[in-house]
């Protein structure tokens, strides 16, 4: 696979406060229990997964998803497998609020009950073995290019690194951010496409911050860091890999303010 010698550094302020220093203060990764909580049961969630009867109108989610989570590259639904469970929790309270919109997601979240999405979301947390794709051919100066966005972002346009949030090579931040390596390319550039254009909406201030990158980003930087991930596989998040991909940063003058709660 293509590899880049970037190195990690701190991406200029740009109106958003970074989260995930709560986790690089101190240099731990989070309990287990924070990212899979008690209270799901995974056999529940496989069961609305393949739409068994009495227990659901979750719709046949394997169809889309496959029982392992890989999804689909060139249907663009997404890769599920070993995702974090927060962010499949609350992509799927999205989708039932209405505030993210799908016409085959939006109406199977709106189907299910609170549980029955937190029992989905731990079937596929709980999903690591699914194999991945190899990633579409792409321009070797395109991948440069959205490996030095995720790396260091731009200082010119206000773009935030990608690494501040998702972690060192995509790795992702449990328990709210979600891995980005190997996950596919198409899904990556409709998702960053949603949020740039207002599509993708949620009061949760990590939402709030992607709609503010993706708008500073142009066509070319959505498709080049989109690549870069679908290019570059997991890998294991340490304590000291994460205190270095998420130092600790002073909200600048402007920032993103948090939404009010609900």
């Amino acid at each position: 696979m293509p590899r880049f010698l970037i190195p990690f550094a701190l991406a200029p302020a740009t109106g958003m406060l970074l989260l995930a220093v709560g986790y690089a203060q101190n240099g731990q990764v989070p309990d287990p229990a924070v990212v899979h909580p008690s209270g799901t049961d995974v056999e529940r969630g496989q069961a609305i997964v393949v739409a068994a009867a009495g227990v659901g109108p979750g719709g046949a989610c394997f169809q889309c998803h496959g029982m392992d989570g890989k999804g689909d590259a060139a249907a663009a639904f997404p890769r599920l497998s070993g995702q974090v469970y927060k962010y499949l929790y609350d992509s799927m309270k999205d989708y039932a609020s209405g505030a993210r919109q799908n016409p085959i997601m939006t109406p199977i979240a709106q189907s299910l009950s609170d549980q029955q999405i937190r029992d989905v979301s731990a079937y596929y947390a709980a999903q690591e073995q699914a194999p991945f794709v190899s990633p579409e051919a792409a321009d070797p100066r395109l991948l440069q290019h959205g490996g030095a966005l995720a790396a260091i972002g731009s200082s010119e346009r206000g773009i935030q690194g990608c690494i501040n949030c998702h972690g060192p090579a995509g790795a992702g931040l449990p328990p709210t951010y979600p891995y980005l390596a190997g996950q596919y390319a198409m899904y990556m550039e409709a998702q960053l496409n949603a949020w740039k254009g207002g599509a993708r909406k949620s009061d949760r201030l990590s939402a709030v911050a992607m709609e503010d990158i993706a708008k500073r980003m142009t066509d070319e930087d959505i498709r080049a860091v989109s690549l870069y991930y679908a290019s570059i596989r997991p890998q294991t998040v340490t304590p000291e890999r994460l205190q270095a991909a998420s130092p600790m940063v002073s909200s600048p003058p402007g920032a993103v303010q948090r939404p009010n709660a609900r």
